[in-house]
C-alpha cells in the first residue's frame, strides 16, 4: 500500500508540502495526520515524524502548533510502540512561510522552517531499514482505520 500526498499537482501544493514529497519514496512514507492529530505523518528510515503545519510567519515566543504536534507525536509513538515498531518519534512545527530560518527545538518539538523540512527529516542517522517502514506504514493505517 502506497501513501501519497492529497495534492497531487505540486504546483498546488504549499512549500513544506513540495519539501515532503522530495523525501525518497522507498525510505519514507508521507501519510495524512488525521488519526493522531497532525497535519502529515513521515514514517521513514530516519524515524516517525508528526508534522503540524501551524503560524504563518518566523516564529518568536509562544510557537503555535507546538502542544498540537507534541501530542501527536506521542499519540503516534503509542501507535507505533503497540505494532512493535521501535523508531524515534519527533513532533515537527513546520510555519506557512516561505521565510528560512535556524531550526531550533522548543519543549521537546522541533520548529523547522519548510525549506528545510526534506533535509531536516533525511539527514538523520538511520533508525530501520525500509521494509520495516514499509510494514509499519501499512500497519499503522490499518490500526489508525480501525480506531476511526
Amino acid at each position: 500500500m502506497f501513501f501519497s500526498m492529497p495534492h497531487r499537482d505540486a504546483a498546488r501544493a504549499t512549500t513544506a508540502e513540495r519539501e515532503l514529497m522530495k523525501l525518497d519514496p522507498w525510505s519514507f512514507r508521507v501519510m495524512p495526520g488525521d488519526g493522531v492529530g497532525c497535519d502529515r505523518l513521515v514514517l521513514g528510515t530516519t524515524g516517525a515524524f508528526a508534522v503540524v503545519f501551524a503560524g504563518d510567519g518566523v516564529p518568536t515566543g509562544r510557537v503555535p502548533g507546538r502542544r498540537r504536534a507534541k501530542k501527536a507525536a506521542r499519540r503516534l509513538r503509542s501507535h507505533l510502540g503497540s505494532l512493535g515498531a521501535r523508531v524515534e518519534t519527533i513532533g515537527i512545527v513546520c510555519p506557512r512561510t516561505d521565510s528560512v530560518f535556524a531550526p531550533r527545538s522548543v519543549r521537546g518539538v522541533k520548529v523547522i522552517p519548510p525549506a528545510l523540512l526534506a533535509r531536516e527529516i533525511s539527514g538523520r542517522s538511520r533508525a530501520a531499514m525500509p521494509h520495516q517502514i514499509k510494514r509499519a506504514a501499512d500497519e499503522l493505517a490499518r490500526s489508525i482505520d480501525r480506531f476511526r
